[in-house]
């Protein structure tokens, strides 16, 4: 189910990459063309992601303010997690606290790195558009003239690009007569293939690295390098807000994310690591920029007011219409605490009443 819906994502992905590749190969001139495309890649993924960034820094900064209070009630209700949920709960719906509010981002981040890797499994039917019946007819070819090619592996379309590149004539020569297309078609096919580079130097960007001394393994040192510097910012960014707790679980997740696309980056494509190297670039740039839009002690001040407000409004008396002991209606002021109690001698005496008879 979850390759289906990869494969899905990739689409529009494959289309975004295949306009960074063609702008930066073919308009530009670059070289390292794959490199360049994955960075912008990249920055148009962010920058359609800012709105939902902004709301992340928010929602950080606001955890600030919600912190003392959540402690208060987990040390409170400790050894009794059913009240402590309700506590909770009703902390949530009295002063608006979400406790997922700034996870947004992050779960949008996985199917966009999911479809990503597809994408760079697969070029040749997501950047390069090649139809499936053509594909067909070269993993065909790509198996009967490679080594230890196989149809069905995920790396059959690579496969299909470093043989073109080297046997080009063992696949313009391929009999095209069941496929509907004119032979200048499949000629222009094969060009774009031949045309299409994912290697910077001597690395192949679609190879997972592997720890050995070579120039491949800068690539993931650069993604985990990148992971701790934008997390540091990311928590400096939220400003002097954290409490201690908050710092805590801040380094604690700042290991654990380090620790999961460190492994990441050596069970993925090089392409990924690139990907997730930039991200991270741009993450600290657009942290720096935020904080420039979001006050972190200010909206941690504005949530301390409202939940004082808050608190006090509970404590104040309301004036309430209750019936009195001779049965007539009267306004009497009362604190929540008096209603309470006077709630509850009501709801006894409802009860006597309905037993009794």
């Amino acid at each position: 189910m979850f390759q289906k819906l990869w494969e899905i994502i990739a689409i529009p992905l494959g289309y975004i990459m295949r306009w960074c590749y063609i702008l930066v190969n073919d308009v530009m001139n670059l070289p390292v063309s794959y490199l360049f495309a994955i960075f912008l890649f990249t920055l148009i993924t962010k920058a359609l992601m800012f709105p939902l960034s902004l709301k992340q820094q928010k929602s950080s900064a606001s955890q600030a303010a919600f912190q003392p209070m959540l402690n208060e009630i987990n040390t409170k209700y400790a050894k009794d997690p059913q009240k402590k949920q309700e506590e909770l709960a009703k902390f949530q719906r009295e002063y608006g606290y979400s406790p997922m509010a700034g996870c947004l981002p992050l779960l949008i981040n996985f199917p966009i790195i999911f479809g990503l890797i597809e994408v760079i499994y697969k070029p040749l039917s997501y950047m390069l558009r090649i139809p499936k019946d053509v594909l067909k007819i070269l993993a065909d070819k790509a198996v009967e003239i490679g080594e230890k090619v196989a149809a069905n592996s995920r790396y059959i379309e690579t496969n299909i690009i470093e043989l073109v590149k080297t046997k080009t004539s063992e696949f313009t020569s391929i009999d095209i007569s069941s496929l509907n297309i004119t032979n200048a078609e499949f000629t222009g096919y094969i060009d774009s293939i031949k045309n299409l580079d994912m290697t910077i130097g001597k690395v192949n960007l679609w190879e997972k690295p592997e720890l050995a001394l070579s120039w491949a393994l800068v690539i993931p040192i650069f993604s985990i390098a990148t992971i701790l510097l934008s997390s540091y910012v990311t928590m400096k960014a939220t400003g002097g807000t954290a409490d201690k707790t908050q710092r805590k679980s801040g380094y604690v997740m700042m290991g654990f994310s380090t620790l999961m696309f460190g492994f990441m980056s050596f069970t993925l494509p090089a392409a990924f690591s690139l990907y997730w190297g930039f991200s991270n670039l741009i993450t600290v740039f657009q942290s720096l920029l935020l904080k420039r839009f979001v006050n972190a002690e200010k909206i941690k001040k504005e949530i301390e007011e409202r939940i004082k407000a808050k608190r006090q409004e509970a404590k104040a008396s309301k004036k309430v219409k209750i019936i009195d002991k001779d049965g007539s209606e009267v306004v009497k002021e009362m604190s929540p605490d008096e209603l309470a109690r006077y709630r509850l001698q009501k709801a006894r005496e409802i009860d006597a009443e309905k037993y009794d008879s």
